[in-house]
């Protein structure tokens, strides 16, 4: 439990920004203390060279400097300062031969020593054969120093202390999306609600992003999942009837092929039919659930060779006169299986529920920022009330006349599926005198 516990986001995120607190606190303590010595340094140096500037300026031979040496130290009765002259006598000002003594004899830090519990600064300078040695007790610095890094860590203690909580909480905070977003997931799991999608938050922005990649995801899950039972019903559903027939005729045959053989012929023509209607059902089928939503990386291609290749199949297939509009070429990106699925279930479409003798008019071309593909045929025509089903598996308007065509009654499914699939539009009008109009919008 503890290990788990150790391994969620927000304990990770307080753990992280604990430590780049600390890790911060440690760098302004460091500064601070590097500022510190050099301001202790170079206050100590400027006050010794203040000193010594003030004992050149004085520089005479009649004055007696052993009376004179402390007037130039700083109130500290541990200051001390020597004074040798060209002459090779030497002054002392007060307790300053003790002191320059031990300092001697220690070991020194630079311009640093220290000399019984305390810390002196030094600095010597030789002038016009004089030379004078300055020792200053910078102990109140450093004391000062030492006081307000005391404080500064005590405050960095407290801040610390502070600090974990309040992170903590905005942690969890932070990490309370991917949380909602792990239970809703649960929840679906449990509940077997696939269509059900995850809440989106408004931020952060990228567990936003990634809400929305997910809801995509189980999108294409459960509309692959519904393709697949509507292919399983339908498949089941409309293959029935023709294995039925199959088989019955196979029985007949057997009961009494050979006492009547003039069935046999009969009933394999009947059984060839019913065989082709399924291997037709079975690709449409096919065709229909193979159908992807995935629109990425899709080159552009040329639809006019498409259509003209439609046209030329199916007019060796049917009687109508086709006449197709079509440019010099017209790129446009979609692949190829799905533009040649709308095209040629249209056009094949408009040949079968039209009379022999009519013409068929094809029409390729740009229109309004938009691709406009468009089959229009003299047929029998649609009624305005079924317009919207048509486009329903296994529909057919005209049973009496559906039934004498061949055909899966999927093809303006497949058409629908394709176009959906481009966020298009499709849209079915009456043509004049008679017939209809269908017009397939693809978005630039």
């Amino acid at each position: 439990m503890k290990e788990n516990k150790a391994k969620t986001t927000a304990n990770q995120l307080t753990k992280l920004f604990v430590s780049l607190f600390v890790a911060i606190l440690v760098v302004v303590n460091i500064a601070f203390l590097a500022i510190s010595s050099g301001y202790i340094y170079y206050n100590a140096k400027s006050q010794s060279e203040q000193v010594i500037g003030a004992v050149e300026e004085n520089l005479e031979p009649q004055y007696d400097w052993s009376a004179l040496l402390d007037a130039y130290l700083a109130k500290q009765e541990d200051d001390a300062i020597i004074l040798t002259t060209p002459q090779g006598r030497t002054y002392y000002s007060e307790d300053a031969y003790e002191t320059f003594k031990g300092i001697n004899r220690k070991r020194h830090y630079q311009n640093l020593v220290v000399y019984k519990h305390r810390i002196y600064f030094l600095t010597q300078e030789k002038y016009q054969g004089y030379h004078v040695r300055v020792a200053l007790n910078v102990d109140e610095l450093f004391n000062l120093i030492t006081w307000l890094l005391l404080t500064m860590l005590g405050l960095n203690i407290v801040a610390i202390l502070i600090s974990i909580p309040l992170i903590r909480r905005f942690a969890h905070k932070w990490s309370r999306p991917i949380q909602t977003m792990n239970a809703e997931i649960q929840d679906i799991r449990k509940n077997k609600t696939p269509e059900r999608q995850i809440t989106v938050p408004n931020n952060p922005l990228e567990i936003k992003n990634l809400t929305h990649s997910f809801n995509n995801l189980l999108s294409f899950q459960n509309n692959a999942l519904k393709r697949e039972q509507q292919f399983v019903s339908d498949a089941s559903h409309e293959l029935k009837t023709p294995i039925a027939a199959i088989r019955g005729h196979v029985n007949l045959i057997k009961r009494r092929g050979k006492s009547n053989p003039e069935i046999i012929s009969t009933s394999l023509d009947y059984i060839d039919s019913e065989s082709e209607k399924m291997q037709l059902l079975v690709n449409e089928l096919l065709t229909l659930g193979r159908i992807d939503q995935n629109t990425d990386d899709v080159a552009p291609i040329d639809l006019v060779k498409i259509v003209s290749d439609v046209v030329s199949e199916v007019k060796t297939v049917y009687p109508q006169k086709i006449t197709a509009k079509l440019p010099e070429q017209l790129l446009y990106p979609i692949k190829p299986t799905d533009f040649r699925n709308i095209a040629h279930n249209l056009v094949e479409n408009a040949a079968k529920y039209s009379p022999e003798n009519s013409d068929i008019s094809v029409l390729l071309k740009n229109e309004d920022e938009k691709l406009l593909f468009q089959v229009a045929d003299h047929g029998i025509g649609i009624s305005r009330e079924n317009r919207e089903k048509i486009f329903e598996r296994f529909y057919r308007e005209d049973k009496s006349h559906s039934s004498k065509v061949n055909g899966s009654g999927l093809g303006l499914a497949i058409v629908k599926a394709e176009v959906d699939k481009y966020h298009g539009q499709i849209t079915v009008e009456d043509n004049s005198p008679q017939g209809t109009i269908f017009s397939v919008y693809l978005p630039e």
